[in-house]
């Protein structure tokens, strides 16, 4: 299954879900999350895998990695191996953003 890698400033974690850090990447652009979005309600519940306080400050998308599905598996988890890091800036991502809200 694909997981998306996020640096928290306790360490690394792993979820399912592209948009924890209020940005959806499974777009290409990084778009960011509207005000009125239904996933920042999941963003606020978002608890440290480790210490089970709140992450949600701090939180900054690092890139993707692959592992097996295991039953029971609760996320995000604490990841401490390799992953495919993604290189973008969040600027021109606001602005490619900003570009194709307009066009639509």
């Amino acid at each position: 299954m694909e997981l998306y890698i996020y640096e928290t400033p306790r360490g690394t974690i792993a979820d399912f879900r592209s948009y924890l850090d209020g940005r959806d990447h499974s777009f290409e652009d990084h778009r960011k999350l509207k005000p009125t979005d239904p996933r920042w309600e999941k963003i606020r519940a978002l608890r440290d895998p480790v210490t089970k306080g709140e992450i949600r400050e701090g939180l900054r998308y690092a890139g993707k990695a692959e592992t097996r599905w295991r039953e029971l598996m609760v996320f995000p988890i604490a990841w401490n191996r390799e992953f495919d890091a993604e290189e973008w800036e969040a600027d021109a991502a606001d602005a490619a953003g900003e570009e194709a809200s307009r066009a639509s």
